[in-house]
């Protein structure tokens, strides 16, 4: 559900840098080891149930929340793969850290934590998580209000192309969508204006305080998307609740699907996104198949 641009993964070098990659790499898989044995399956919308062998969260429960496979985490944690960043950022949603043990993760990594954008992020009630992983096979996600990726569950990021592909810095929907190649021709099928989108975000920043960051952001899809700049200067506040959008997906096809804009109260401007379809329809069909093939493919960091 959770919280990467997926790039290949490297070898482990020979001689004596492969064994300091060792011990680094085994200090990492028994950190990710400590921290998933501390996390209640409840909160994070798995059963606790019975006849549980380990403490805390299993390893296929590790691999469903950061969108990796079963073998990935088995390998990560046996120090014979060396993690992305993407995949240290999903790490490190998925473990609930705090900031100081984000920092910890990235450096046994061998990697500067202030380099890889893992500022805090803003929390999610465990009760929204379970909400994420109950709704499944619909896909489902949640953003904040600058329309920054918070959660989600596995068939939205099967949805669109796999959210963990994409570096924590550009986990922004209106950044996929109108500057990701990818994302734009997956989301713009069907006669798509974006105007909806815009409006709420342009509502937002009126009667918000934005942030540098926001700010950059805003800039920056100004300056290199011309279709975004047109809408924000039109000035429009268009903030539907609910509608449809057809997708153009590379593994299901055309598929329309219903979605439902749902405020969070107490989140301070959080919203989930749910898609769906009628029962018995093509689409509904495909969204079961997005779900079997994020529940089955192998997504290694």
């Amino acid at each position: 559900m959770y919280s990467r641009q997926r790039g290949p993964n490297r070898p482990w070098v020979s001689g004596t840098a492969a064994c300091n990659n060792r011990s680094m790499s085994n200090e990492l898989g028994e950190f990710i080891r400590s921290r998933r044995a501390r996390i209640r399956p409840e909160d994070v919308g798995f059963r606790a149930g019975r006849g549980r062998r380990v403490e805390g969260l299993r390893r296929e429960e590790v691999a469903a929340l950061a969108s990796v496979s079963v073998d990935y985490i088995k390998r990560l944690e046996g120090g014979r793969i060396r993690p992305s960043d993407a995949v240290l950022g999903s790490l490190a949603r998925a473990l609930k850290l705090d900031v100081d043990e984000r920092t910890h993760l990235f450096a046994l990594a061998g990697r500067a934590a202030a380099a890889h954008g893992i500022a805090p992020l803003e929390d999610v009630r465990p009760g929204l998580l379970r909400l994420l992983a109950a709704v499944e096979p619909l896909p489902a996600f949640i953003v904040g209000p600058w329309l920054d990726l918070l959660a989600w569950n596995s068939t939205a990021s099967a949805l669109f192309c796999g959210f963990e592909r994409r570096p924590s810095d550009e986990r922004n929907m209106a950044r996929l969508i109108f500057l990701d190649p990818e994302i734009r021709d997956l989301f713009c099928a069907g006669g798509w204006d974006g105007s909806g989108l815009v409006g709420a975000l342009r509502v937002r920043y009126e009667q918000g305080r934005p942030d540098q960051r926001v700010e950059a952001l805003i800039s920056e899809l100004k300056e290199r998307s011309p279709l975004f700049r047109r809408l924000w200067q039109e000035r429009g506040v268009v903030k539907r609740m609910k509608g449809s959008k057809t997708f153009d997906h590379p593994e299901v096809g055309r598929i329309e699907l219903d979605w439902d804009r749902l405020t969070v109260p107490g989140s301070g401007g959080q919203v989930l996104m749910v898609y769906s379809a009628e029962p018995g329809t093509p689409a509904a069909t495909a969204l079961t198949l997005l779900a079997t093939l994020a529940a089955t493919a192998a997504q290694p960091g």
